[in-house]
This record gives structure tokens, sequence and C-alpha cells, in this order.
């Protein structure tokens, strides 16, 4: 691989998240995230998935959670916004 494709490669890692990241990033609990999933048709498919778990594109997630009222910009007008 060159240089240049690695850099990019890694460039595009920063978005990838699990569930623990996108339930910090939300401020719910990881198995809510994994509610979502199975409750919400919407929900972002994985980008991939890995023995250890699913990983989605953070940009898809944070599209798919203001879409839904589950993510403001402010932390602090996000409280009780998280529901399944």
């Amino acid at each position: 691989m060159s240089d240049t494709a690695e850099s990019e490669l890694r460039a595009l890692a920063v978005h990838l998240v699990g569930p623990a990241e996108i339930g910090e990033l939300l401020d719910v609990d990881a198995n809510t995230v994994n509610v979502w999933k199975v409750r919400h048709p919407q929900f972002p498919a994985p980008v991939r998935r890995l023995r250890s778990g699913d990983i989605w594109d953070q940009r898809e997630v944070i599209a798919w959670a203001t879409a839904t009222g589950r993510y403001q910009a402010n932390p602090e007008s996000r409280a009780g916004s998280a529901d399944t």
C-alpha cells in the first residue's frame, strides 16, 4: 500500500465507531444503540461487521440521530432526548 493510500485510509478510520462510542457521543448506554439498530429500520447499516461487533460511520449515525432528535450540537440541550 502506498503512503498516500495508507494516509487516506487512516483519515477515514477516524470516523469509525462502535456502540460504546455512539453511546458516548449521544449520551446513552451502548445497549441502547443495539436496541436502536433492531427497532429503527432507518438506523444506519454498519459499514462492517467484525467478530467483536458492528462498526458504523460516525457521520451517518450523527445524521440519523439529528434527524430523529437524538442528537443536537449543544450537549446541554440533549437531556432527555435519547429515548428508545
